[in-house]
């Protein structure tokens, strides 16, 4: 079927559900014997899907089984059209009994692939097949792995990766603060790592999308162009004020996201500058504020900054924590240690509630940063 769908692209329809189902469940191609099979382009095809909820290093190694594959298969098709094949003597005793050597275990057989194939740059015969593994590398996304498996199952092949590239990946892994200079994909499915105890993948991606101005149902954000990284729990760090300042003041654009008590119902802003206790006010015409069902994401509402109040678009305070809009349109209470009282009021934002107040259970605060490394003016 992966076949099909790579050679007889017209089929939009069916090709995109087939996508998605083996992006969904990729054990269902991954894990059998027709992966194996898979031509370069269907690959490829799959490859490039930035919702391929698979971790990395397990695509990588999945990828090295298949080049392997093509190798035995390569050699095999060499003994096939030998001249030694038309040999009688050859037909009638192919190996004789002085070669011949015990069936290799499995583990043994596995071994031998995986060394065959860390030497295959190495080897003139297979020009094509490096070629090939070559392409197909450029898609994998080695930034995103887990650095600590990097060494053991990319190291002894990093002769088809250029120097380079092998470089900007191991100082990345050094300085996380540093964006990748190859190859800046979005962060895949499977790769991306949230620590929430409030939302999952599907919400964190809604939220980028907000953050792009596009749509719930655009279908063409599969990925992840931005890191979560949660700065505060208030169940873990407190209610009050200053414990949100030491663990959020200058980390650059955050999402605050809460869970409302009696509700399931998620509400949080976006700021899109970064907190400070200057007790300022902050302009940015970026920022949004949000409400939705922890079960129905298609009701969500987005309020984004109302242009005439864009100055007063941030609250900066070391009295209060999160403050988005003059209202204050969503704001959490001052030096809140004995309540998680929080007040929406509308008026430099659009209501995004039919309350005034909501009691929280519990909010956090996740520092965003974008995967793409932005170019130089």
């Amino acid at each position: 079927m992966v076949h099909f769908i790579a050679e007889y692209k017209q089929f939009n329809k069916l090709n995109e559900t087939y996508l998605e189902t083996i992006c969904e469940k990729p054990k269902l191609l991954f894990d059998s014997e027709e992966f194996l099979s898979l031509n370069e382009d269907s690959l490829k095809l799959i490859l490039k899907c930035d919702n391929l909820d698979m971790k990395e290093c397990d695509i990588w190694k999945k990828l090295v089984d298949w080049g392997t594959a093509q190798l035995t298969t390569s050699e095999n098709n060499k003994i096939i059209h030998s001249p030694l094949i038309n040999d009688s003597s050859f037909i009638k005793n192919p190996v004789p009994e002085i070669l011949r050597v015990n069936e290799p275990t499995k583990n043994e057989g596995i071994n031998v692939l995986n060394n065959t194939l860390a030497e295959l740059s190495e080897n003139e015969d297979n020009k094509v097949l490096n070629k090939t593994l070559s392409e197909l590398i450029e898609l994998i996304r080695f930034y995103q792995m887990d650095h600590k498996k990097f060494m053991p199952e990319v190291w002894k092949y990093k002769h088809f990766l250029s120097e380079h590239l092998i470089e900007d990946i191991l100082t990345c892994f050094l300085d996380s603060d540093i964006k990748p200079s190859y190859n800046p994909f979005l962060i895949r499915w499977g790769n991306f790592k949230i620590d929430s105890v409030l939302i999952n993948r599907d919400i964190a991606l809604l939220l980028t999308k907000w953050i792009d101005r596009k749509t719930i149902d655009d279908k063409t954000s599969k990925g992840f162009h931005y890191k979560f990284n949660l700065l505060f729990r208030s169940s873990l760090d407190g209610l009050s004020s200053q414990a949100f300042h030491q663990k959020c003041d200058n980390k650059g654009a955050t999402f605050t996201i809460a869970k409302a008590k009696n509700y399931d119902l998620l509400i949080g802003g976006y700021n899109p500058l970064d907190w400070n206790s200057k007790n300022v006010w902050r302009a940015t015409t970026d920022s949004f504020i949000f409400a939705l069902d922890y079960n129905d994401h298609k009701n969500a509402t987005v309020s984004r900054i109302n242009h005439d109040n864009r100055n007063h678009a941030i609250g900066c305070n070391e009295d209060f924590g999160p403050w988005f809009g003059e209202g204050p349109d969503l704001r959490v209470p001052n030096n809140s240690n004995f309540r998680n009282f929080w007040e929406l009021k509308p008026k430099s934002y659009a209501k995004i509630a039919k309350v005034d107040s909501l009691t929280v259970l519990d909010y956090e605060v996740f520092q965003i940063v974008s995967n793409v490394k932005k170019k130089s003016t």
